[in-house]
């Protein structure tokens, strides 16, 4: 499935029963079909975008609406072959991960047990009861976005380099 860049999908869902509607005034429905061309998945198909996920380190920058704190580093690393791992913000986690387009979800998470002290646990518990909620991702301007359900923004990673 590919994403779709610039017009989001309830937008164009409105364009395409406007054009269906419209008399056949040339003006009005050249502008239709040039709102509905914007609607077209130009970006890169889910495959591609999976692609730029593999074998990278990610670091969170905001959790569960919070911003990471200063220091303490939660990351993410996203294998070809499905697995998943990182640092929770004091733990290490590890476990799998299924990517199908723009979907997403990750199993059979675990996690060592060290107790820490804040922020660190705080920040560790919103990462993985994050990444159990994750339905979906997007990538954008060089960040990852895990999403839930409804598309809302669960945690946004940008990439180490």
């Amino acid at each position: 499935m590919g994403a779709t860049v610039g017009v989001p999908v309830e937008e164009c869902s409105v364009l395409v029963k406007r054009l269906r509607k419209a008399s056949f005034v040339p003006a009005a429905v050249a502008g239709m079909l040039a709102a509905v061309a914007a609607c077209a998945p130009i970006a890169e198909d889910g495959d591609a975008a999976a692609e730029r996920l593999y074998g990278r380190d990610w670091i969170a920058e905001v959790i569960a609406g919070r911003p990471a704190a200063p220091a303490v580093e939660s990351t993410l690393s996203v294998a070809a072959g499905g697995k998943v791992s990182g640092n929770a913000g004091c733990n290490g986690y590890f476990g799998s991960v299924i990517i199908d387009g723009q979907a997403m979800s990750f199993g059979n998470l675990g996690a060592t047990k060290i107790a820490c002290p804040e922020p660190a646990m705080g920040q560790e518990d919103r990462l993985l009861a994050a990444l159990d909620s994750t339905r979906g991702y997007r990538l954008e301007n060089g960040t990852l976005l895990l999403l839930d359900g409804a598309g809302a923004v669960l945690v946004r990673f940008r990439e180490n380099l």
